[in-house]
């Protein structure tokens, strides 16, 4: 006999853990797990290349959570304002401030805690919030939590798209939520706004041209077709997010939620060009506890080149100029990618060449195609 806990038990719990949607679901995808086996094969997860090792798993929740019965979806909303660096260049607004990984987690590990302490055996709630092998969006869909949007996020009817998901699977019986009403409708903004062209059709998007793919998960050079359309980005696309009409739904549309989501220290105190210098020294003892060190740091100082290209901040210079000589190939590419963006004659490009030996960094010095030309 499966084991029981009250529900309205686990509802005030989450609540009080910062948790403003809980809704009950089964343990199953819904029939989503085929959509996303199709999107692994078309090589739509970019370089996120764990997806695909994991597929077998996160497309069978009973593999992650062996005996789950129901699914606990949860979700906080950390809707607030635009954020970007004092002298420019935008994240996304999930990332400001602390990891919600580790935030996120904590209260998650609390809820686990009193969940056993209920009467669940221990060891049987099986617990993640984005970094695990689960498809949580479809958790949270299958709960009633939201609707699947066309930017393949979910929405809230009551609270909107900015959500951090989490999900615990439980071996109990719950009294499963009514799906959620609402939908998209024939609202096209997100794919419309969207500035590479990345959700390929509704509902399905191509990492490979995501902005926040490229400036978060990819190690790599971004490719040059997609630079330009970066604009200010950083870290993060809060695009598709900020067109959709849902937005206004949450209930704290202007301002930080709690206080893990003011945005962290060194948001608050670097610029562009000091992101672009960044040493390994400042990196460890500035950029901690913070998510956007998911990107690295010369994927970060790569970014900051890009930006600050697009920009065309002639101040840059001098910094773009140093970054030339920079050990880390990326950094050098797109410093010099940047600076073909402000002044393709500078004297500095040509001298580089001598010394140069990277064959994509020497395309860049030479304001020609690496992609093209070399790949």
């Amino acid at each position: 006999m499966a084991p029981r806990i009250r529900p309205e038990l686990i509802r005030e719990f989450a609540a009080e853990l910062g948790f403003e949607l809980v809704r009950f679901g089964p343990a199953d995808l819904g029939g989503q797990e085929s959509r996303f086996l199709s999107w692994i094969d078309q090589g739509r997860h970019g370089d996120m290349e764990w997806l695909r090792e994991h597929r077998e798993v996160i497309a069978d929740p009973q593999r992650f959570a062996p005996g789950a019965r129901s699914t606990i979806s949860l979700a906080h909303d950390y809707g607030g304002p635009s954020i970007e660096l004092p002298s420019g260049g935008r994240i996304a607004r999930y990332a400001s401030g602390r990891d919600y990984h580790r935030v996120l987690g904590k209260a998650l590990r609390k809820l686990r805690e009193r969940l056993e302490s209920e009467g669940l055996p221990h060891g049987s709630v099986h617990i993640g919030t984005d970094a695990v092998p689960v498809l949580e969006r479809a958790l949270a869909v299958q709960s009633g939590l939201g609707f699947l949007a066309k930017s393949a996020g979910v929405i809230s009817p009551t609270h909107g798209p900015y959500l951090l998901l989490a999900e615990a699977l439980v071996p109990a019986e719950l009294p499963l939520d009514l799906p959620s009403p609402g939908s998209c409708g024939s609202c096209t903004r997100c794919i419309d706004a969207c500035p590479t062209d990345a959700i390929v059709q509704p509902f399905e998007v191509d990492a490979r041209r995501c902005i926040s793919h490229a400036t978060i998960e990819s190690r790599g050079p971004i490719p040059e077709s997609m630079r330009e359309n970066l604009g200010d980005w950083l870290f993060g696309c809060d695009v598709c997010l900020e067109v959709c009409p849902f937005t206004s739904k949450s209930p704290a549309p202007n301002t930080p939620r709690t206080d893990w989501h003011a945005p962290h220290r060194a948001v608050q105190r670097y610029d562009l060009v000091q992101v672009l210098e960044l040493d390994q020294a400042a990196w460890d003892a500035d950029w901690t506890g913070t998510p956007i060190r998911r990107a690295t740091r010369d994927g970060l100082r790569r970014n900051a080149a890009i930006v600050l290209g697009n920009r065309r901040e002639e101040r840059a210079l001098p910094a773009l100029r140093k970054a030339l000589e920079d050990p880390s190939a990326l950094v050098r590419e797109h410093a010099a990618w940047a600076i073909h963006r402000m002044n393709p004659n500078d004297p500095q490009l040509r001298n580089r060449c001598r010394t140069e030996q990277h064959p994509r960094v020497l395309a860049a010095l030479d304001g020609r195609s690496a992609e093209s030309e070399i790949d």
